[in-house]
């Protein structure tokens, strides 16, 4: 049994900071079971067919539909997310179902010229039992993307959600239990110590990781001695870039969504802010006019804009970095009224893990601000006056997940789409996903690819065939 394993771990509501429910971690025995479980439904499920297997993630996606409420609510308590703006990611989780059900049925192949007698061809087949370890920031979301894919390509999966956020991944296991076959879908629970577990268990083909690139460093060590196939979609100190010809209304709309959506706990979340010096002034205080403005509130209030963060742990850290950026000189704006980021502890949200959006004018690049994922509605900015300053600005940064830049101008969006180093690109835009459109990051934003027709890559692997038949009679060469 690991360490800790077995015992009941208590759930935080992080809007309140009071327990809301209690779990039990998976014992190393209860990990190999659903493993073991899993291996012994493969054949069964990838022998049962494409259309089989697309009819049962309709039927998986339209009880998901069936249960929003209950999701929403699961979200709301576990996540700490508003309920208004939770209700579209289980919307999203239905349609990322529904896709990879059309994806079973999609055709996938190659054939290749031969010589007479034979036939070439090469064809994707199942890995086998895939193991989908998932984040807390959007813990339904994240286990629909990955469970998608992998049941529609005929393998059968085991989720391990985030220690924080395990409740509403153990309704969509149990949905899974009532539309798909024994052992197809199973989960695990707890922290660390089970993802090493599924990542070393010699039944688990591949390694579907989303979390912070040290974790996916330290999954990727673990599956290396099985050779296991490993995708990772990590963390990203993202660049939102502005040019004085762009929409600055537009654009300060997104910045504000960009750093304070869902709290700043987005892997995409645009985090650092590079503004043309012409219009820096105004640009920011615009952004943090907007930013302050946000609703914050009980996450039970339709109108609460602003959440909590997903843990005490999560507030001390973006306390520390503002707190590091100040000492050192850089102003900090923040709400009026507010002297820190972390609320009174005898005012209205007091008791749980809320902070205040924060601005950092002209952070310098050797502070955690500009150069960390911080996951908490933090934002760094710097001034630019050449495109060249602000690309080399935009790449000021080990991470390689995704950038938005706003310009009027063609051509520079031409010449940024060519050189900017990140997996996702939106030009006068940002945010934009859509479940037909494969998503991942470059450098130390990971490998591999979530959603569209690429996730096969992740969940399949080729197969070079040549079948030799005999000529008929009175042919050959």
């Amino acid at each position: 049994m690991t360490p800790g394993a077995g015992t009941e771990r208590e759930l935080y509501d992080p809007a309140t900071g009071e327990v809301h429910a209690r779990l039990a971690d998976s014992t190393a025995e209860e990990c190999a079971a659903a493993v073991d479980a899993a291996a012994r439904a493969f054949d069964g499920w990838q022998d049962a067919g494409p259309r089989h297997r697309a009819g049962c993630l309709r039927a998986l996606a339209a009880l998901v539909r069936a249960h929003r409420a209950d999701f929403v609510e699961l979200e709301r308590v576990g996540a700490g997310k508003p309920v208004a703006r939770i209700g579209g990611e289980v919307d999203f989780a239905v349609r990322a179902l529904e896709w990879f059900a059309e994806q079973a049925l999609r055709p996938w192949g190659e054939v290749h010229p031969s010589g007479p007698g034979t036939r070439a061809y090469t064809d994707r087949v199942a890995l086998g039992v895939c193991a989908a370890i998932v984040p807390s920031n959007y813990p339904l979301l994240m286990a629909a993307w990955k469970v998608g894919g992998a049941l529609a390509y005929g393998n059968t999966a085991v989720v391990k959600p985030a220690p924080e956020t395990p409740l509403s991944v153990r309704l969509l296991v149990e949905l899974g239990r009532r539309v798909l076959p024994e052992g197809v879908l199973g989960a695990v629970y707890g922290g660390a110590a089970a993802g090493r577990l599924l990542c070393a268990l010699p039944g688990v083909a591949a390694v579907s990781f989303t979390g912070s690139t040290a974790a996916g460093r330290e999954v990727a060590a673990h599956c290396a001695p099985g050779l296991k196939r490993v995708s990772l979609e990590l963390g990203g100190k993202n660049p939102l870039v502005v040019f004085p010809d762009a929409d600055l209304e537009a654009a300060a709309a997104s910045a504000v969504e960009a750093f304070t959506g869902n709290s700043g706990q987005m892997c995409v979340g645009a985090s650092r802010l590079i503004v043309h010096e012409s219009v820096r002034g105004d640009f920011v205080r615009e952004v943090a006019a907007r930013a302050f403005a946000r609703r914050v509130g009980p996450t039970a209030d339709p109108r609460t804009e602003l959440g909590p963060l997903i843990s005490a742990r999560a507030v001390e850290r973006v306390a520390s970095a503002v707190g590091e950026a100040v000492d050192k000189g850089v102003t900090a704006l923040l709400p009026p009224g507010r002297r820190e980021v972390r609320p009174e502890p005898s005012g209205p949200h007091g008791g749980g893990f809320y902070v205040s959006p924060v601005v950092l004018d002209e952070v310098p690049g050797e502070l955690r601000a500009w150069r960390e994922e911080l996951f908490g509605p933090v934002l760094a900015v710097r001034g630019f006056r050449t495109e060249r300053e602000a690309l080399e600005l935009a790449h000021d940064t080990e991470y390689g997940l995704s950038a938005s830049v706003w310009t009027a101008d063609g051509g520079r969006v031409e010449r940024f789409a060519r050189r900017l180093r990140a997996g996702m690109l939106w030009f006068n835009t940002w945010g934009d996903t859509d479940e037909h459109i494969s998503v991942g990051g470059i450098g130390h934003s990971g490998y591999g690819r979530e959603l569209g027709v690429h996730a096969a890559e992740q969940y399949t692997q080729t197969r070079a065939v040549w079948l030799a038949h005999p000529a008929a009679p009175g042919e050959g060469p």
